[in-house]
Parts: structure tokens; C-alpha cells; sequence
């Protein structure tokens, strides 16, 4: 193991992540190839509209009425948590849907990830302004 090979490691994994094909959801860990921001439904569908196509993946939760933004691990400056909104690390695990699930019930994409229809991961400073934005909260 080379001085660098264990920080490499942590911010460049040598398995590349995308959602489950056979099963309609996956249990991932958070903090290895993203992390995840949880905003309430209500307030989550507010922030999907301000984002508009700076918008990234974001995954649905209507068991427990959460929507989940997908941002570059370590949260590029996002707090751990802000009020309501909470950003998920490491040592946390999420249900990501398969890439075909975009409704209920169960997870699924509330905005698809990947393929030519869907978003890669949402930039940590739009969505902080996104968040913050009034509109966004109604």
C-alpha cells in the first residue's frame, strides 16, 4: 500500500456505482460515490422547480415523505444538517431504486439518474441556493 493509495481510495472508488438493474431497489452506502441531501417532500418538490435542468438525480421516498439529492461525497460545503434538511455520509445507507423505477411504490426517481433521459449528481452550491431560495419553500 503506497502513502496515497488509502486517501485514493477514499475519494476514487475502483468500482463504478450505478443503480440495480434486477431488483427494484439496492441498499447503497452513502459517502463512497455520493452523499445524499434529505429534504421533506413538500419543500423537496419546491426545490426540484427552482433547480429547473441544474437539477441532478434525486430519488423518492413516499414511505416516509422524503426526497433525496444526490451530491459529490463530502457535500462540497453542504452542513450536516440545516433545520430540516439533513446530508447523509458516510456510515449511512439509502434504498436507490433500479434505473427503470420513476414512481411509487417504494424508492424510486423522483428525477432519473444516468442514460440520456436522466441527471448525474446535483452541484452542492446550486442546491444550497436552491434551498435557500423562498420560492423553493413553498
Amino acid at each position: 500500500m503506497t502513502p496515497n493509495s488509502h486517501s485514493r481510495a477514499a475519494t476514487e472508488p475502483d468500482i463504478p456505482w450505478s443503480p440495480p438493474v434486477h431488483a427494484p431497489f439496492a441498499l447503497l452506502p452513502v459517502g463512497v460515490w455520493w452523499d445524499a441531501v434529505r429534504v421533506p417532500y413538500a419543500r423537496g418538490w419546491g426545490v426540484v422547480r427552482t433547480l429547473g435542468e441544474a437539477c441532478g438525480a434525486v430519488i423518492g421516498d413516499p414511505h416516509r415523505s422524503w426526497l433525496y439529492w444526490l451530491v459529490p461525497p463530502g457535500g462540497g460545503g453542504l452542513p450536516a444538517r440545516e433545520g430540516e434538511v439533513v446530508r447523509l455520509s458516510v456510515a449511512c445507507w439509502l434504498p436507490v431504486p433500479a434505473r427503470t423505477r420513476t414512481e411509487p411504490p417504494g424508492p424510486y426517481w423522483a428525477v432519473p439518474y444516468g442514460g440520456a433521459d436522466g441527471r448525474g449528481l446535483t452541484d452542492p452550491l446550486r442546491l444550497r441556493a436552491a434551498l435557500a431560495d423562498g420560492a423553493a419553500a413553498r
